[in-house]
């Protein structure tokens, strides 16, 4: 899995040096411009904002004092046709079949997308469904695996348009396609849909005629959909880790589906594959934020384990300085995908080693041999105890309560650890956890989600949806926990009673809370809806 072509062994001659210590180089790509704004309590993006806090700070009805087994539990259901991976999202008041209502949308490895009433559990039927074609089936040791709605799509609140990306299968043939689905009724919008293709110019070992291009066979869509300025962004890692194959940064216009834009992390070389653990691209007014995983690096373009920002057709890149004993050992940089930390001119993200890096977000520092670019860096697990992948305390999710009481605190729950807060002073943040919790949380760690009013003391909840057991190819009997997120006392959890049982756990997705309710995707074909009895 790990061999193959070695642009660092291989290619690098005279030039490296001057390759590393330039931090912006040319990129064919587009310009980015800011967001639209968070609307309040609706929930139109994976981690609640471009921000990715994975933060609601609107939250006015759940509290530390009601979330409990007697005022707090499951309330229903919502039946769905296959597995879901990506993040619910929730939009207020939508108004369908001529009734306002609260809607919470649903995508499935089957390539479905449903729209359900988000709050009253009589109404049980979908509001819409769509099916946006076959999907792959892909066996595994256990049982077979659909794949077809992977990641978390993104919905334009100003147009009342979902973006989703569905692997469809014509005739044995992987596509990938853009659709701009109407909230309203599910139907197709802006010239869909969008079968997603390029190329760009290279010398990989796929390249053909000195043009390397885009291999769906071969690629998972992984990361959740980005949205911002009329610009939608879909991102690819490996399906298979199959050599050669590439990441890729694709964009598209919101009103036509035209392609504006198109970047391969590897054009001379192999892997780098954007997967993030399904979270989605940041993005502020000085461009969008990503990192890489395993792969080639080197002159002419190839960026792996590295944290990359495009702006105004360039881009800035971090590498950090053991970015080769990553590669050769699978303890990809980008287990978990990056946080600008609001208020801040700063970037946040680490991945399977533990060590978490903070950045500055303008002049990301290219490469230095002792990472002294960075702004702080530490590690915050046990790390890896051997060269093994699956030695390491990995970090996949963390949340950022940014007006939490006294002092912002970023949480993580990683592979194998304990749930742990710090605090953030204005510059740095302080590496010994202000608080903790003993609950340990197996593969792949807790999946960590913030709800609060504000900084209002009292009402910040820490959820989590984590396992007990390591999961077996994925599928583990999940937990849905509660914690106060001053103290990191537990209030809560889905085991206490036997009814509020969470199902099978979804991989990499975090819950989403908002307008007094939980919505927590499964891997047992169903939403669940918690909120007070």
């Amino acid at each position: 899995m790990r061999q193959g072509y070695d642009c660092k062994t291989s290619c690098w001659g005279r030039g490296v040096g001057a390759f590393f210590h330039r931090s912006l180089l040319p990129l064919a790509w587009i310009t980015v411009l800011v967001a639209p704004a968070l609307a309040q309590k609706s929930v139109w993006t994976a981690q609640y904002n471009n921000d990715r806090t994975a933060a609601n700070i609107y939250e006015t009805t759940l509290t530390s004092s009601n979330v409990n087994t007697k005022q707090f539990g499951l309330l229903f259901s919502r039946q769905v046709d296959g597995f879901i991976f990506a993040q619910p999202l929730f939009m207020p008041a939508v108004t369908i079949q001529g009734v306002a209502r609260n809607v919470v949308y649903v995508a499935t490895m089957n390539n479905s997308v449903y729209a359900f009433d988000a709050d009253h559990p009589a109404d049980s039927a979908p509001l819409w469904h769509v099916n946006l074609g076959p999907v792959l089936m892909r066996p595994g040791s256990l049982y077979t695996w659909e794949i077809g709605i992977l990641s978390t799509p993104v919905i334009d609140t100003s147009t009342n348009t979902m973006y989703v990306c569905a692997l469809v299968t014509d005739l044995g043939v992987n596509v990938y396609v853009l659709h701009a689905l109407d909230i309203t009724t599910g139907r197709e919008r802006a010239r869909g849909p969008k079968v997603i293709t390029g190329s760009v110019p290279g010398s990989a070992p796929d390249a053909v005629d000195g043009m390397v291009t885009f291999d769906p066979s071969n690629l998972l869509q992984r990361p959740a959909l980005s949205l911002f300025n009329g610009i939608v962004s879909v991102a690819f890692g490996t399906l298979n880790d199959k050599l050669p194959y590439h990441g890729w940064l694709m964009s598209y216009d919101t009103k036509t589906l035209e392609q504006t834009g198109i970047w391969c992390t590897t054009p001379n070389g192999t892997k780098g594959g954007i997967w993030m653990s399904g979270r989605g691209i940041a993005q502020d007014s000085n461009g969008i934020y990503l990192m890489t995983g395993d792969g080639d690096t080197g002159p002419g373009g190839d960026l792996s384990d590295a944290f990359v920002r495009i702006f105004n057709q360039q881009f800035d890149y971090f590498l950090p300085a053991n970015y080769q004993t990553l590669d050769s050992n699978d303890w990809d940089l980008n287990a978990a995908g990056p946080m600008l930390l609001p208020n801040t001119g700063l970037l946040l993200g680490g991945g399977k080693t533990g060590t978490l890096f903070v950045l500055n977000r303008t002049n990301l520092g290219g490469y230095m041999s002792g990472n002294t670019q960075v702004v702080q860096s530490w590690q915050a697990t046990a790390g890896c105890t051997s060269s093994q992948y699956n030695s390491c305390n990995e970090i996949h999710h963390y949340a950022y309560w940014y007006d939490a009481p006294g002092a912002p605190r970023l949480y993580l729950c990683a592979k194998n650890e304990t749930l742990k807060a710090f605090e953030f002073t204005g510059k740095r943040f302080n590496t010994t956890p202000v608080a903790q919790n003993v609950a340990v949380a197996n593969s792949p760690g807790g999946q960590l989600a913030l709800s609060a009013n504000g900084g209002k003391p009292g009402t910040g909840i820490l959820w989590a949806a984590m396992t007990n057991a390591a999961a077996p190819n994925g599928m583990a009997a999940g937990i849905l926990r509660a914690f106060d997120a001053v103290s990191l006392r537990e209030l809560w959890n889905s085991n206490l009673v036997s009814t509020d049982n969470a199902g099978l756990l979804a991989k990499y997705c975090l819950p989403t809370v908002t307008n007094g309710k939980v919505y927590l995707a499964t891997l047992s074909n169903q939403l669940n809806v918690y909120g007070l009895r």
